[in-house]
């Protein structure tokens, strides 16, 4: 009884602290005029994204960000379906939009890092964007990024939901549908990213979403770009971890509406464990405090279920310590963001969790193998890259 009190006591006070964090971020100084505003590239790396791309490019072109201060580079990274001619469609179409089209693989380097690091040789702005081609990023998304770049910070991190917010969902297919497992996946992603703006809060940045983020072209230089930093399935954060540890510049990871995009959901089950099994893996890569939370939490979930067999009441008061504390977290999240709605499902999302989480463990702790966008990474059980198949 006294291990599970002390787990959950962990969890909780962690949590808290956490949920502190996130009001740490510093306030806003008033916009710059339009004409002081920073010129910015946004770096869009896609492969074989035909079903997504347009939607994705059709977002970044109503950016009320100044026309002549913003260009989209998009890096196509050896795509086999039509990524290639719906791009250079676009291109032709909007001055602001620039292909590149990548045909190998950078030593060293994942799929990825490498598409994006060719395409940084044509991104020389003070201000690059990251976002994905299966993303969709309302109007003020630039405006509001570059809104965080105050003088000491070299990178931003965004919030990106599997649940469209009103701006977007306008935009949107009309065959989405916005299910059951997408709104719980939408928690998860909440829940997640509010545990890393907290700890970024806190001056421990711990994780950044690739698919929305930026950085200062100066604070990418200082530690030499992707190609120093060694092989990684997180480019986005293997990025921060140098930046935070190499240079004096500080990472911002707001709660913040309008940095906030949209991204669509696993269409497949299959996609879907792909990807978390992804995740999971490059948790082998991550520092110890991120490793310390991903390990405190699974012990609270799991001691809690155990506890059960031990005393239903003690149980039952532990779960209740973990709803309480992870609903303050997603509160804080959900009201900052607009996603109140969503607070319904916590519930199943506890369930999920947990599930997901038992299910998954083991990829951290044993060799991995991951396949994404065709490509096969296989881990061994120093957490290192053992072989790479294309």
């Amino acid at each position: 009884a006294t291990i599970v009190i002390l787990v959950v006591l962990t969890y909780a006070s962690i949590s808290l602290l956490l949920w502190y964090g996130t009001y740490l971020t510093s306030p806003l100084p008033a916009p710059p005029q339009t004409e002081k505003l920073p010129r910015v590239r946004v770096l869009l790396a896609a492969r074989n994204e035909e079903q997504r791309l347009a939607a994705c490019l059709e977002s970044l072109l109503r950016s009320d960000y100044p026309q002549n201060k913003t260009q989209i580079i998009i890096v196509n990274d050896r795509s086999t379906d039509r990524t290639q001619q719906i791009a250079e469609e676009f291109a032709r179409n909007d001055e602001r939009v620039r292909v590149l089209a990548v045909t190998q693989r950078l030593p060293d380097m994942s799929g990825k890092a490498s598409a994006l690091s060719q395409g940084m040789q044509l991104a020389r702005d003070e201000i690059i964007l990251m976002t994905d081609a299966d993303c969709m990023v309302p109007p003020h998304w630039v405006r509001a990024m570059v809104a965080h770049f105050t003088p000491e910070v070299g990178l931003v991190g965004g919030f990106t939901l599997l649940s469209p917010s009103p701006a977007l969902q306008v935009l949107l297919p009309a065959s989405h549908r916005d299910g059951l497992f997408a709104k719980i996946q939408t928690l998860d992603w909440m829940y997640l990213l509010t545990v890393g703006a907290g700890a970024a809060g806190l001056g421990k940045p711990v994780s950044i979403l690739g698919n929305n983020f930026g950085f200062r072209r100066e604070a990418y230089e200082q530690v030499g770009g992707y190609e120093k930093l060694g092989f990684s399935i997180i480019e986005d954060f293997a990025l921060m971890r140098k930046i935070v540890q190499e240079t004096h510049w500080r990472v911002s990871f707001p709660l913040d509406a309008a940095t906030t995009i949209f991204s669509f959901p696993s269409p497949t089950w299959r996609e879907y464990f792909d990807q978390r099994v992804r995740w999971a893996a490059g948790g082998k890569e991550v520092g110890w405090f991120a490793k310390l939370l991903m390990s405190v939490a699974f012990l609270a979930h799991v001691t809690v279920v155990l506890a059960a067999s031990i005393s239903p009441l003690l149980a039952l008061a532990g779960l209740l310590t973990i709803l309480l504390v992870d609903g303050a977290l997603l509160w804080r999240c959900a009201t900052t963001l607009q996603y109140k709605a969503l607070l319904k499902y916590l519930p199943l999302f506890e369930i999920y969790f947990l599930l997901y989480s038992l299910v998954l463990a083991a990829t951290v702790i044993f060799p991995t193998t991951v396949q994404w966008k065709g490509r096969r990474y296989r881990w061994n059980l120093r957490g290192q890259i053992k072989s790479v198949e294309e």
